[in-house]
């Protein structure tokens, strides 16, 4: 996945990047967003020491966006179905089953509350993998 961005600042090896949002960002909202609906702020590596001002490419992998995505979305949606399911077999087997919608419902939604936790706790993890965060690949005239 490619795109073009504006550096707004640099830390190191890493740079803030402003880039126009995508119409396949939808609402999302995954990335910090800039003052209007349009743009975006991200954290990039700057392998190619880019420079304050510099119009760039931003590239990250498929493989790895694909990765990020399951990560945000498929795994909380696992553990909410995992959830009515487990709550739904327990309530039966102890024997509350006048309780089995209600209960299995809050546990799904207690379950997926604790991975969307546990991946916010990870969070910092997922910023130090090279894998999950997009490189500056080249600086443009565009």
């Amino acid at each position: 996945m490619r795109q073009c961005g504006v550096v707004m600042s640099t830390d190191g090896d890493r740079a803030k990047v402003v880039m126009q949002r995508q119409s396949s960002c939808g609402d999302c909202k995954g990335c910090k967003l800039g003052s209007d609906d349009m743009s975006m702020e991200i954290e990039a590596i700057n392998s190619i020491n880019a420079k304050i001002g510099d119009r760039v490419e931003i590239d990250m992998e498929h493989q790895n966006v694909l990765a990020a995505a399951f990560i945000a979305y498929m795994i909380p949606l696992i553990t909410l179905i995992a959830g009515v399911f487990i709550g739904s077999v327990l309530l039966d087997k102890i024997g509350l089953a006048q309780y089995k919608e209600v209960g299995s419902g809050i546990l799904g939604l207690v379950l997926t509350g604790i991975s969307f936790a546990v991946i916010r706790l990870k969070e910092s993890s997922f910023k130090a993998n090279k894998n999950f965060v997009p490189i500056i690949t080249e600086i443009t005239d565009k």
